[in-house]
């Protein structure tokens, strides 16, 4: 058998010997890859997503009652317009002109005294809100909305209440509402007009009186004034003086009754004083002292029957 000689022309070059990895030293281990982290359980998350909760809403709480228990809200509405006045005096944003519109009967001085703004305060420290429950709590000012127009115009709303009639307690004339809020105390000759009610509690009850005695706006054009008697029952004045007193269960159907009697007999535009209607099956009618008593009326003369005895 022929042995095979290589030559040297023969062997590879080193660009073209294939490269073989480097020899490890005696001793090397080769390292272990890292281990994998085992995923927490179920229930161990849930542990920690209930733990974030409870934290949560412990410090939402704490917050709550800083908030409602405290005068936080205050301070922190004080030192907010206490900023907001510097930053506008800084910058000269001062009020300038106040716009009212809305008002008809409201006292100007009282409106003046509830706005309480001067011109050359700072606009921006302006508290809006308690500026609109100053002007709400008057007895004319039904709403209020107030508002800044930068740089310099506050600008207030109101819509006023309406006057419904005229009550009179303890010597004093009050002006009022058709719910019975008392609007102002005084008695301006343009509202003389209105109903003039009076005693204790008759204020409450004016909405029900006024809707009772428009039945019939002829006869409730007549009305004087009317009293509640010790809260319970109405007596009712005429032009003419006449007084009706109504019952104090069933007025309605006792208002109803005087009407038909005005309207067949006339009996308010008798000669009369007073009209008792508080007992539903009689009628009683005082006269006045002054009236003349009625002529009696002669029976006539019986004819003679002709007859002789």
């Amino acid at each position: 058998m022929r042995s095979l000689v290589v030559l040297p022309e023969d062997r590879p070059c080193a660009p073209c010997a294939p490269s073989l990895p480097p020899q490890r030293p005696k001793g090397y281990c080769r390292p272990l890859p890292p281990a994998r982290k085992r995923p927490p359980s179920v229930l161990w998350r849930r542990f920690r997503i209930g733990m974030a909760l409870a934290g949560m809403a412990g410090l939402a709480g704490a917050g709550a009652y800083a908030w409602f228990r405290t005068d936080l809200p205050a301070q922190v509405s004080l030192l907010t317009q206490n900023l907001l006045g510097e930053a506008g005096a800084e910058v000269d944003l001062k009020v300038n002109d106040v716009n009212l519109t809305g008002r008809v009967n409201t006292p100007l001085k009282a409106l003046v005294s509830a706005v309480g703004v001067e011109r050359g305060d700072p606009i921006l420290s302006l508290d809006l809100d308690a500026v609109r429950r100053r002007v709400e709590a008057i007895g004319w000012v039904k709403q209020a909305t107030v508002w800044r127009q930068l740089p310099d115009t506050l600008h207030i709303e109101i819509v006023e209440r309406q006057p419904f009639a005229r009550w009179q307690i303890d010597g004093r004339i009050y002006l009022i509402d058709q719910e019975g809020r008392v609007l102002e105390e005084d008695d301006r000759p343009e509202f003389a007009h209105l109903l003039l009610l009076v005693g204790a509690g008759a204020s409450d009850r004016a909405h029900d009186l006024m809707a009772m005695l428009q039945t019939d706006p002829v006869l409730a054009r007549r009305v004087v004034n009317a009293v509640r008697v010790r809260g319970r029952r109405w007596d009712i004045q005429f032009d003419n003086g006449v007084v009706a007193r109504l019952p104090e269960e069933n007025p309605e159907q006792a208002w109803a009754r005087l009407i038909a009697l005005e309207q067949k007999e006339g009996l308010l535009r008798r000669d009369i004083q007073l009209v008792d209607l508080r007992l539903e099956d009689r009628l009683i009618v005082r006269l006045n002292p002054e009236a003349e008593p009625p002529t009696p009326v002669a029976a006539p003369a019986k004819k003679p029957s002709g007859k002789r005895t």
